[in-house]
């Protein structure tokens, strides 16, 4: 795969006949390499009527930052099955910033990240934090330098609200009065909920904890903690 959507194929030597994809849902085939217009699924490719062997395993975090770079409203993979086939995974995308770094201490949540299928913005920004239920936005600071951001928040405004046992807060980049949601989904990191785990702060007897949902979206969970839990 490249960044223009052409799909590399390397051979142990020289080979005829085209690379067919096939959608798995639909059956609709495609000869070539060229993969624009394919429509969102799972494509399986083949050659000469055979699937595609391949021992590559399809990923590289450097490509995929690079390819994350181009401004798209789809995404296409190249994955090793289980099988050891090739195939392809074909998703719509829309401009977010995915996470590089998480800071949690000293009364703040710091984010790093980068801008995925989106222009590069130069200037202030915020970062935002926005209940599911109840209280009003929070934000603090943020600023993006091209493709790059770092963003800052204070913990204590949003304990400070807390009216309920537990309360669920999503993450934001807001500039020029657009938001821009959180993520980290350029990695193969699977399960991110459960696997991923970020320190946690207390303001009171309410504890502050950065994590990843089923989506891979980050965001803040804060819970009112029992005396002597």
């Amino acid at each position: 795969m490249n960044c223009d959507d052409m799909l590399e194929v390397e051979w142990p030597e020289p080979v005829d006949g085209e690379i067919v994809l096939r959608h798995v849902e639909t059956g609709e085939e495609r000869a070539g390499v060229d993969l624009a217009g394919l429509r969102p699924g799972i494509w399986m490719a083949s050659h000469r009527g055979e699937p595609l062997a391949t021992d590559d395993p399809g990923f590289s975090l450097d490509e995929l930052l690079v390819y994350a770079e181009t401004p798209r409203d789809r995404e296409i993979r190249a994955y090793r099955t289980p099988i050891g086939t090739l195939a392809l995974t074909v998703r719509e995308v829309a401009p977010y910033v995915e996470v590089t770094a998480v800071v949690s201490d000293d009364g703040a949540i710091e984010v790093e990240g980068l801008i995925a299928y989106g222009e590069a913005i130069e200037g202030t920004a915020r970062l935002v934090a926005v209940a599911r239920k109840g209280p009003k936005p929070v934000s603090g600071p943020g600023l993006f330098k091209g493709r790059r951001f770092e963003g800052f928040l204070q913990i204590a405004p949003m304990a400070e609200t807390q009216v309920r046992r537990r309360v669920f807060w999503d993450l934001h980049v807001e500039v020029a009065g657009v938001r821009l949601p959180l993520a980290a989904r350029l990695d193969d990191i699977t399960d991110k909920k459960t696997r991923v785990r970020f320190p946690a702060q207390h303001v009171g007897q309410v504890r502050v904890r950065p994590y990843y949902t089923d989506t891979d979206s980050l965001a803040i969970a804060l819970t009112v903690e029992e005396e002597g839990s």
